[in-house]
């Protein structure tokens, strides 16, 4: 019996740009995706705790493969040609009452089931992992999305992302010191895959040129850790996801997630949608713990709900 546990993520800067060959930083964050794998269940089973779904036998085979924990761990199965063992998921953390956050929790689940099953067979390589994770998310996904959220999961920290024509190129990056990241949900789940696919029908644009020197701002501030550069290019990215959502006719920037950007703003603090838009969450950058509380409190007050959310310093891990 094995298990492994993985973090959930936060895109921090970025977004779509990353598709473009521009980096993006994405932070794993302290909920986690949990997988349990019994090698020695005579035949192959999937099950997933919060979802209450079940894949056996027969089911194993299903047109068109289905999404949620189960298919996210079918598409590791699959690519591991796994024949029997038992996998049981528990991805609670990253939902809220059943419904999505936008935490990655596809991402989490698929690094936590591949860590699990590799380590049965005696492998633990993080780059193991991150390569195996990578293709099943593809699979899972049909193609689509950055990979970003995977490397989150299997490395930790925050990590800076770019694809290139050799793969994903991954390395180690962080929030400046004296920055805290704050979170609030902006009440609705957003499907990110069809909104990166009609992305991908789309031409290149003036806007996205400018997010893509926004995301390279932002990880030249982190490097440097300049937190004033850096909020500058969080704050800038904000905006121009708004500018991208109606150039693109895409609902990135949805009225909730620019209803918590406004809220923001008018304590003079960094704020952004986090990921691919229409719902999920709303990040800030505040410069105290008191204006992380005075934000945390203005949200609520909003109708929001801000999330306990911190930088998960390790990444996926087996017990």
């Amino acid at each position: 019996m094995v298990t492994a546990i993985a973090p959930g993520k936060l895109f921090l800067t970025g977004e779509y740009a990353v598709l473009r060959g521009a980096p993006a930083l994405v932070a794993a964050v302290n909920r986690y995706a949990r997988v349990r794998f019994d090698a020695g269940h005579p035949s192959l089973a999937i099950d997933s705790r919060a979802e209450g779904t079940s894949l056996r036998g027969a089911d194993l085979e299903p047109q068109p493969a289905p999404g949620g924990d189960v298919g996210a761990v079918l598409a590791v199965a699959r690519a591991l040609r796994v024949q029997r063992g038992r996998l049981e998921v528990e991805s609670g953390e990253l939902l809220a009452g059943g419904q999505k956050l936008g935490l990655g929790r596809s991402a989490a689940t698929i690094v936590a089931a591949a860590a699990a099953i590799l380590a049965e067979r005696g492998e633990r390589a993080r780059d193991a992992i991150l390569r195996l994770a990578l293709e099943a998310n593809r699979r899972f996904q049909g193609g689509q999305g950055s990979g970003g959220d995977v490397a989150a999961a299997v490395h930790g920290g925050v990590v800076q992302v770019r694809r290139t024509a050799a793969g994903l190129a991954v390395e180690p990056s962080r929030v400046p010191r004296g920055l805290e990241l704050v979170v609030a949900w902006s009440g609705a789940g957003a499907h990110t895959v069809p909104l990166v696919a009609k992305f991908e029908t789309t031409a290149n644009g003036p806007v996205l040129g400018e997010i893509a020197a926004a995301a390279e701002a932002a990880a030249d501030a982190a490097a440097r850790d300049d937190a004033t550069a850096f909020c500058a290019a969080v704050a800038r990215s904000g905006a121009l996801l708004a500018d991208l959502g109606r150039e693109l006719d895409l609902p990135i920037v949805t009225p909730a997630l620019a209803h918590l950007v406004d809220v923001a703003a008018r304590l003079g603090i960094a704020a952004k949608p986090s990921g691919a838009g229409a719902g999920d969450c709303a990040i800030a950058f505040a410069r105290s713990p008191a204006e992380a509380e005075a934000l945390r409190a203005a949200w609520r007050d909003a109708g929001f709900r801000p999330l306990a959310l911190s930088v998960a310093a390790w990444g996926v891990h087996v017990e």
